[in-house]
């Protein structure tokens, strides 16, 4: 029966379509009421701002899980499943049945770099114990590969921002199929619907104790205009001090409705296979070819500071591939295969500022490998609060980019000029130093700034590298395609 009744709302979707994208608290409801016409439970949830550090600082989360400085962060806040009876471990984590679904009706943002949706698995049980994993499903629904309507801004028109878009996570084939008729019978375009599987074979769904907890992020970065970004993240805050001040029942903002849709109990379940994934590599290593540029870059910096004592630290790759993590119960802190992860050894920095840091690489944007690269200070502090339990603060503070302009001299552009004045690759390279004080006021000099919390401290210091989105792929390049940021420690003489 319910297999006639799939075919039956396919069929009237087909006669009954129209491509009217205009989302309305009536439009979204009345697609609401076709859903639980269909014998669904429909409850509402939120995409909501999500503040690590706002969130660490007022003792909520144990870390800020490595999260990247120039990206403002929204999460889904997801009401427990029907049914439920183990809690949920934060109102942005939730468990899903086999044959759920979480959809979004919304709009993409404004005008940015970089923007993408993604479900993550939250943590895991094992031996009897919780165990964070924050591993990704594949790959991210992003600013290249989503599917929109017309954008509903006419600065924006033509492109795929201030668009209305649609997105279904689930894992199961036949969930998604009635999801997109009832899109359809509301009159909504099936076209701007993006199906983001969950890959049921990797995952433990269900509502015991025991199954994962999700989570899904939705990231932007670099808003091309301050007003819009200052919109975008002027959320209510999500917490206060020790507790969480956005509770249920959650509801639509200004980015959209989400909803968690659970089917009839007959709905006989059909998981989706897992999705391949996108390739990575081009092939294209042309970015190595600018090795030897880089050994003189080295040679310029350790000439300039050359009455100082000095260690290099080691780069290496970040984090293990979420498909991994998942296998192993590994965390490996939110990543995303739309950029690559790199990272350097700890150091510490004096106050005096006599001690000091050069990062210095290519601009992973002007060589073609990203479109947009940045390098990212973090502290990895222990959390005494949390002793014995071993966990770090793990918080992105300060960021410098490839998207400031080079006249600014806030970014990456124009600051590797100094020490290769004559060299025609100078301006695909950076050097900026890092220290706690700039008694000369120079240029290209990065200060760790003070903590706004008490529990944040900057001591066991540590540099990483981002390079978002190969421009040839909908995807990052390959690590083995990146020449890669190094980082120099300075110190006075002994």
């Amino acid at each position: 029966m319910r297999k006639i009744s799939i075919l039956l709302i396919l069929s009237l979707a087909v006669v009954l379509f129209s491509s009217d994208n205009c989302f309305t608290q009536e439009s979204v409801e009345h697609f609401k009421k076709l859903l639980e016409s269909q014998g669904f439970t429909v409850q509402e949830g939120s995409l909501y701002l999500f503040n690590p550090a706002d969130l660490f600082g007022n003792y909520i989360l144990p870390s800020c899980f490595c999260n990247n400085a120039d990206s403002p962060y929204a999460v889904y806040l997801i009401p427990e499943g029907p049914g439920q009876m183990t809690p949920n471990k934060y109102p942005w984590t939730y468990k899903l049945k086999e044959n759920e679904a979480i959809i979004y009706l919304g709009w993409t943002p404004p005008p940015m770099v970089y923007f993408s949706y993604q479900t993550f698995v939250a943590g895991r049980f094992y031996n009897d114990a919780f165990h964070r994993i924050f591993g990704n499903l594949g790959d991210t629904i992003n600013i290249c590969t989503i599917n929109t309507g017309e954008s509903i801004e006419e600065d924006t028109e033509g492109t795929s921002f201030n668009a209305p878009t649609i997105i279904i996570s689930t894992p199961d084939r036949n969930t998604d199929a009635i999801l997109r008729a009832e899109i359809a019978r509301a009159g909504f375009d099936v076209g701007i619907v993006n199906t983001e599987v969950l890959p049921s074979a990797l995952l433990r769904l269900g509502l015991e104790h025991d199954d994962d907890e999700l989570t899904f992020l939705f990231r932007t970065a670099f808003f091309e205009n301050e007003a819009d970004r200052e919109f975008y993240t002027s959320d209510p805050p999500l917490v206060g001090y020790k507790e969480i001040l956005v509770k249920p029942p959650y509801q639509s903002n200004f980015r959209g409705w989400v909803f968690r849709v659970t089917p009839p109990e007959d709905l006989k379940s059909d998981p989706f296979p897992i999705p391949p994934l996108r390739v990575r590599a081009t092939g294209d290593t042309s970015e190595l070819e600018l090795a030897k540029t880089m050994d003189r870059l080295r040679e310029a910096i350790l000439k300039e500071y050359e009455s100082l004592q000095f260690s290099e630290l080691k780069s290496y790759r970040w984090f293990e591939e979420s498909y991994h993590g998942i296998q192993t119960i590994t965390d490996v802190f939110g990543e995303t295969r739309d950029t690559v992860y790199f990272r350097t050894d700890t150091f510490e920095l004096s106050e005096s500022g006599e001690d000091f840091v050069i990062v210095y690489g290519p601009i992973h944007s002007l060589t073609g490998k990203s479109i947009y690269s940045s390098f990212i200070l973090y502290t990895g502090d222990i959390v005494k609060d949390l002793l014995p339990l071993q966990s770090r603060i793990m918080l992105g503070f300060l960021s410098v980019n490839s998207q400031m302009s080079e006249e600014s001299k806030l970014g990456l552009k124009g600051s590797a000029k100094r020490f290769l004045p004559d060299d025609p690759n100078a301006d695909l390279f950076y050097v900026w130093k890092i220290a706690k004080a700039n008694p000369d006021n120079e240029d290209y000099c990065a200060v760790v700034p003070e903590s706004n919390y008490e529990r944040i401290t900057y001591n066991e210091l540590f540099v990483a590298f981002r390079a978002y989105i190969d421009p040839k792929l909908a995807v990052s390049a390959a690590y083995e395609e990146i020449l890669m940021d190094k980082v120099i420690y300075f110190s006075q003489e002994k």
